[in-house]
């Protein structure tokens, strides 16, 4: 943890992080930086070096301690770019990925590796073991009564020469097996819960935040359907780098990240009436013990997300309607 100045940022909000926010140099803004500056950034947040640098760079002091031997360098073990999306593909028929594919994932990246179910559809991260998203449609067709299968298992779609993540891999290791699309999520059949058990929908996750704010988000989201004739198009996923488990097999990531774009009518194409004034809520919130227990702390915009990740969300929406609602603060 970083020192007292983050103790100081953990209480704050409105006005006050405004009359805190005055340590920050220059043109930068609060808007322009990652979400982690919202709690406690640390090198593990960052895809690269130059990230963190530009953090570092913002503000008058190092508050996240990310110059530790004060060169004026931030988190020198980190590579000193992240890689570009890779190439645009052809567009999903999937109405899970009708908003659009994140990272341009397909089966030609490894690490990067497109799945696309029945049930939602993902990018793999062969040597992370883990997903980098995962995108899904929501409404009232996927709820019933089905019980929680907890059947957990490798998923046999990973091509030949991928790691299988075994449950087992989490057994000892103080993390939950958690969801990104939960199983609350898939309740009209036993096929379509069992879905949500494959491990590559599963990442390390604290307890506190799996059960508590995580958790809350998910019924959150649930409970906007009993207006009627809504859905949810939802995108997660996890980032950055807490260390290993299952013998170096799985990365625990540092930060989760969920938006959900709440579809007044659904249209034929999937896209759903989607505008300017749109519903969205964007969270980005640290994967650690000790954290605030009100989802809503964590409410960020999607810019910040794709600022953080390296991701294009919502990229099939016209790019007007992208400008303006991705850019605004997630406000729940």
């Amino acid at each position: 943890m970083a020192g007292i100045g983050l103790i100081l940022l953990s209480s704050l909000t409105g006005c006050e992080w405004d009359a805190w926010a005055l340590g920050l140099q220059g043109k930068a803004s609060r808007a322009s930086l990652p979400p982690c500056i919202d709690d406690d950034c640390n090198c593990g947040d960052f895809r690269d070096q130059a990230s963190a640098q530009q953090v570092l760079d913002a503000f008058s002091k190092d508050p996240y301690e990310l110059d530790r031997d004060a060169n004026g360098q931030a988190c020198e073990g980190l590579p000193d770019s992240a890689p570009s999306l890779d190439p645009t593909i052809e567009p999903s028929q999937s109405v899970h990925l009708s908003l659009g594919n994140p990272s341009n994932a397909s089966v030609n990246n490894l690490n990067n590796f497109l799945i696309e179910r029945r049930q939602y559809a993902l990018s793999y991260h062969r040597e992370r073991g883990i997903p980098n998203w995962v995108s899904w449609r929501l409404n009232a067709d996927w709820l019933g009564d089905v019980e929680r299968q907890d059947d957990f298992r490798w998923d046999e779609d990973l091509p030949e020469g991928f790691h299988q993540v075994e449950p087992e891999d989490y057994a000892g290791s103080g993390y939950d097996r958690g969801h990104l699309v939960p199983s609350g999520d898939r309740t009209a059949d036993v096929e379509d819960n069992s879905a949500t058990f494959l491990m590559t929908n599963i990442i390390p996750q604290t307890p506190e935040n799996n059960r508590g704010p995580w958790r809350d988000l998910e019924d959150y989201a649930r409970d906007l359907l009993e207006q009627p004739n809504q859905e949810l198009s939802i995108i997660a996923g996890a980032y950055g780098d807490r260390g290993q488990i299952g013998g170096g097999n799985v990365t625990v990531p540092s930060r989760l990240w969920k938006v959900i774009v709440v579809l007044d009518q659904a249209s034929v194409d999937g896209m759903g009436n989607i505008n300017t004034t749109t519903q969205v809520i964007a969270v980005d919130m640290p994967n650690r013990r000790i954290l605030k227990q009100d989802w809503r702390s964590y409410q960020t915009s999607i810019d910040r997300i794709e600022l953080a990740t390296g991701y294009d969300l919502l990229a099939s929406l016209p790019a007007q309607v992208q400008t303006v609602i991705e850019a605004k603060e997630s406000n729940h």
